[in-house]
């Protein structure tokens, strides 16, 4: 049964590996003639331009995961806040599974988002490239001895809140976990300063928001073999960070976004739950 079921897991992700490849080579035909027929309107309004390509980017990408693969399906269970269009946040998620950015990619679909992820994605030939020009940002790290861990690049930290702080004027939501990383065990693990001071340092909003059984889909143990089941995301409402410490706004964006994972219908208490956060 164990061998027939990793036979099943290598065909269905050779099919999304496929899918991703073909598409991926359309989305840049596409992009690409739609910048040329679109380069008098970029020296008018350049902001438009690039929205549009946002948009193309993230219906490629959520269409090839999604709507083409048979093996993962993700449930929307609200929409964000009929502003998003125009008014710029930081949108953010707990992260389970490397399929997170595609579960996420239905809500690019609605509103302008801006992706900020590792470096080390761009070492896929063309994507980096292709990344930044459909608008999304890199974060370089380098491996610290003394803690044995990757650490952000301090001037690429200082270069990405740079770059996020015109996209939220311009009317962009950035899509950020504040954990940092997976979660290993389910939990919503502890969350760091980074985007929680940006917020509080420019005014803006923050969108709580729920990803959940997201690990069904792309386990962590299987580097390259997917899974399959069903997503949920969940949006909350907007945070103001006003008249809050950075400490404050961590506690009460983390309570927010951890009642929102207990709203999906796929939330185990079991594993998922986290007392400290059940306390009022």
């Amino acid at each position: 049964m164990e061998v027939f079921e990793f036979l099943v897991s290598v065909l269905r992700s050779g099919q999304l590996y496929l899918i991703f490849t073909i598409s991926y080579i359309l989305s840049v035909i596409v992009l690409a003639l739609y910048v040329i027929l679109m380069l008098p309107m970029f020296l008018v309004n350049h902001v438009y331009v690039y929205k549009t390509i946002n948009w193309i980017g993230f219906m490629s990408l959520y269409h090839t995961a999604m709507t083409c693969n048979y093996a993962w399906k993700c449930v929307y269970m609200n929409d964000p806040p009929k502003d998003s269009k125009k008014k710029g946040r930081v949108y953010m998620f707990n992260h389970l599974s490397a399929a997170d950015p595609m579960v996420v990619s239905g809500l690019g679909l609605k509103v302008p988002l801006v992706y900020t992820y590792k470096d080390s994605v761009n070492k896929i030939p063309t994507v980096g490239p292709v990344m930044k020009f459909v608008g999304h940002h890199a974060i370089k790290f380098k491996y610290d001895k003394k803690n044995d861990r990757k650490v952000a690049v301090p001037e690429s930290v200082k270069s990405l809140m740079q770059k996020c702080k015109v996209d939220v004027d311009n009317g962009f939501n950035i899509v950020v976990y504040p954990e940092g990383k997976r979660s290993r065990d389910g939990r919503l693990g502890e969350f760091k300063d980074g985007f929680f001071r940006f917020a509080i340092e420019h005014d803006v909003e923050i969108l709580p928001c729920a990803i959940s059984n997201s690990e069904k889909l792309w386990p962590m143990k299987t580097k390259f073999l997917i899974g399959k089941g069903v997503a949920y995301v969940n949006t909350g409402k907007p945070i103001s960070p006003k008249g809050k410490t950075i400490e404050e706004l961590k506690h009460v964006t983390r309570k927010a976004i951890y009642e929102l994972i207990k709203q999906c219908p796929t939330f185990n208490p079991e594993v998922e739950s986290v007392p400290e956060l059940e306390q009022n």
